[in-house]
């Protein structure tokens, strides 16, 4: 049984975030080559849902949060019933756990802001 993806809307800005970046930095090959490496990733959850790491095992963080590394960004979901539900998608660079649960790890100077 492949799963069905769903984006809550704070994934959908992370990707238009990302896309915007890559686009003004490296231009449209680039951009474009990064969003489809992600979503290949993405689509590959359908199917192996629990190939990502935990954060619970990983970070010891109380979360059903699950997370992959995708061309340079963390895909972080959950697995909802019969679905793969996409929580957010962060550029590596980011501090991903002060994003998602408040927890600061790295001063604002070490991440070059969008």
């Amino acid at each position: 049984m492949i799963l069905k993806k769903d984006f809550s809307p704070e994934a959908l800005n992370d990707l238009e975030i990302i896309r915007d970046y890559l686009l003004a930095e490296y231009g449209v090959k680039t951009s474009e080559d990064n969003i489809k490496k992600v979503m290949k990733s993405i689509r590959s959850l359908g199917q192996f849902p629990l190939q990502g790491s935990g954060v619970w095992e990983r970070y010891g963080i109380e979360s059903d949060y699950r997370y992959l590394y995708a061309n340079h960004n963390y895909v972080f979901y959950r697995v909802e019933n019969d679905a793969v539900k996409i929580i957010r998608i962060l550029d590596a660079r980011r501090d991903f756990l002060n994003v998602l649960f408040g927890i600061k790890t790295q001063t604002d100077e070490d991440y070059l802001e969008e």
